[in-house]
């Protein structure tokens, strides 16, 4: 019945529940933004360390194509994406810590020029899983059967003491084998949950402190097995060490400090061992005459000065979680585990009189307060299931609000050129941007993020002549050099991935393009028609797309890879290359015309000159156009007529070329002849 109970517990109290960002730090893009390019990675920042063998995340962009990574950082992980396919992107992850060894699961949604939609900000999912509920039951059995070993060995302590109670012989080894294998199956529905692949189980006990503490919890339990029968003075020490361990492997080691929370959680599960443990001990026991009669009464009398105290280190190493775990006492009707914990009080408090009219003979009996201390410990079994107790989901938000950024990113009144050095992402910022002694910052980020930023070597040459840099944070390089303009500027990143990029300094002071950009802006967004050609590195070889737009809501892309997307209203048609069937899908509708550069906070536009393309006479202007946390630079080339007919964008893993033609030219998008599915 305590099993059926608790499992109720556990799909009521958990029923669909998410918290936003419940273990995320950081995304980037930011979760449920609207881009005007996709991103060329999605980085993942989280709140604990990251089994890095177990954690995973994937990017599926809109015509199904999906990219999977692996972390490649405790904290961080990095999705490479290659598509700059307009729609939305769906974003899913999972995660294990190695802290605690519980599994998370998260998804949420972003859109390359449109809407994600509502929700999309997503979240952790919280709800059980039947595997999860599985894992909640098993758990409640290893609690009660350790719990019940330990108030065994106090009962028959208390038993010897003379005069000898000699009918006391309550089963230590039912209780401490129960314990092992109901804790070995805990264990296996853990690594079953992290839904890894068999060859990776063994990565989850090997991994961090929550592999080691749940190792060494299976050692004590097996070791209080054979010790029942071989040395019976080791089965305390090695229930002992299953306490601890239960505590090393469970919320308390997310604590900080962590020994503050393990050690408050193994004095709470020891003193809770022997009150409700001696409780549980005492209930299978069947005194002479009954719990009124005189053996009955004596064994009580024996227990209840260890009980008293051990019920208030309970209570109050039980206070002492809590306060650990939540966040205010809102939490307690706020939150599922909150609710989950507040029925776990509410049944410590029916306990207390339940206890006082039984040992005073009033009414009640030893196997009542079993029942309702069973509960307790069926509540205590839900708690180490949840994944994330508040507490921590504040701390993420806490973390979230922070974050300074790079000294080396452009502010207004510089001079800032993007570029990049093989898969390095650069930004040369040149401060104050005027002939004379000039600080020069490079931005580096390398697609392992700020992380791997730090190991890069970066060199500098201005003009030829070699320029030592410092390191002014981890993507931060500095320099100082005495500029006139027009000097040639080399970065060369170090390293297997690493390049070198080339800069030109403009003459300086290089001219305000703000006015530039507004007519840009106007002209741009007045056209019913047009097509770009669009490469986007550092694919090897490259991606290249061809697209074609129309007012209002129309547009083609063809891939170098042979697939096709059409969008027209709320509909998407796609197929993978010439000769395969058209699929068609509901959409979120694209609002035509817009650009790589729209919607953005545009920092520091400067003319850096002009440039002849194609016999066509353009201004070219730089600027930085950051989307988020995300730094991206841009270059556009203008015509005369506020036309663009070049663009460049440099973004992390997102190094992408347009080239713009047939400005208002006649075009007309069509649905494809034969398409399968239903729109």
């Amino acid at each position: 019945m305590a099993l059926l109970i608790l499992a109720g517990m556990g799909v009521m109290l958990t029923a669909p529940h998410a918290f936003a960002h419940a273990a995320i730090l950081s995304t980037e893009p930011v979760t449920g933004s609207e881009l005007t390019a996709a991103p060329g990675v999605v980085l993942l920042r989280f709140t604990e360390p990251l089994n890095v063998a177990l954690s995973t995340a994937s990017v599926t962009d809109p015509d199904g194509r999906r990219f999977e990574a692996e972390a490649e950082s405790e904290g961080e992980i990095l999705v490479p994406v290659r598509s700059n396919a307009p729609g939305v992107y769906r974003v899913d992850w999972v995660t294990v810590s190695t802290l605690d060894g519980h599994t998370l699961r998260g998804a949420f949604r972003f859109g390359v020029g449109v809407s994600p939609g509502a929700g999309a900000e997503g979240g952790v999912e919280l709800s059980p899983r039947p595997v999860d509920v599985a894992v909640a039951l098993a758990r409640f059995i290893e609690y009660v059967a350790l719990f019940a070993a330990i108030g065994i060995l106090l009962v028959r302590v208390l038993a010897r003491r003379a005069p000898a109670i000699n009918w006391v012989n309550p089963p230590l080894r039912l209780a401490v084998t129960l314990a092992l294998s109901s804790g070995l199956l805990v264990i296996v529905g853990e690594v079953v949950a992290t839904e890894a692949p068999p060859a990776l189980f063994w990565s989850y006990l090997a991994t961090g402190p929550a592999g080691v503490a749940r190792l060494t919890r299976l050692l004590a339990e097996g070791l209080a097995v054979a010790a029942v029968v071989t040395a019976p003075r080791l089965v305390s020490p090695a229930l002992l060490a299953s306490l601890v361990s239960l505590a090393w492997a469970g919320h308390a080691a997310a604590v900080r400090p962590p020994w503050l929370g393990i050690s408050a959680d193994a004095v709470h599960l020891a003193a809770a061992g022997l009150w409700a443990g001696g409780i549980l001990a005492m209930a299978t026991l069947r005194p002479p005459g009954g719990w009124r009669g005189p053996e009955g009464r004596a064994l009580m009398a024996r227990f209840s000065p260890v009980a008293v105290p051990a019920f208030l280190a309970t209570v109050g190493f039980g206070l002492v979680r809590g306060g650990q775990e939540l966040r205010g006492w809102s939490d307690l009707v706020g939150t599922s585990y909150g609710r989950v914990l507040t029925i776990k009080v509410a049944l410590v408090l029916v306990m207390i009189p339940l206890s006082v009219l039984a040992w005073r003979r009033v009414v009640g009996s030893i196997r009542a307060e079993a029942a309702v201390a069973s509960l307790v410990i069926g509540a205590a079994a839900l708690l180490a299931a949840f994944p994330l107790p508040p507490a921590r989901l504040a701390e993420a938000e806490e973390a979230t609000a922070g974050g300074p950024s790079s000294p080396a990113l452009p502010r207004t009144g510089d001079l800032t050129l993007g570029g990049y050095a093989g898969e390095v992402l650069l930004g040369l910022t040149v401060r104050p941007g005027v002939p004379g002694p000039n600080r020069l910052l490079i931005y580096v980020l390398p697609l392992g993020g700020e992380p791997k930023a730090a190991e890069l070597t970066v060199s500098l040459s201005v003009a030829g002549l070699a320029i030592e840099t410092t390191s002014c944070s981890a993507t931060c390089r500095a320099a100082e050099a005495r500029l006139r303009g027009g000097e040639p500027v080399s970065v060369e990143v170090l390293g297997r991935r690493g390049g070198t990029a080339a800069f030109r300094i403009p003459s300086l002071p290089a001219p305000d393009g703000a006015a530039l950009l507004r007519r840009m802006q106007d002209r741009m967004h007045r056209l019913t028609t047009y097509r770009l050609e669009e490469i986007l590195r550092p694919a090897d070889p490259p991606l290249r797309a061809s697209y074609a737009f129309e007012a209002p809501d129309r547009m083609r892309m063809e891939l170098s890879t042979g697939a096709e997307s059409v969008l027209i209203g709320g509909t998407r048609y796609s197929r993978e290359g010439p000769i395969a069937p058209w699929r068609r899908d509901t959409a979120l509708p694209l609002t035509v015309p817009f650009f790589i550069w729209d919607d953005r906070r545009l920092v520091s536009p400067r003319v850096l000159g002009t440039e002849t393309l194609t016999g066509v006479p353009t201004d070219v202007i730089s600027f930085f156009g950051p989307s988020g946390s995300t730094p991206i630079w841009f270059r556009l080339w203008i015509d005369r007529t506020g036309l663009v007919q070049k663009a460049q964008m440099r973004a992390n893993g997102h190094f992408m070329d347009h080239r713009y033609a047939a400005f208002d030219a006649p075009l007309e998008i069509r649905a494809p002849p034969t398409v399968a599915g239903t729109a």
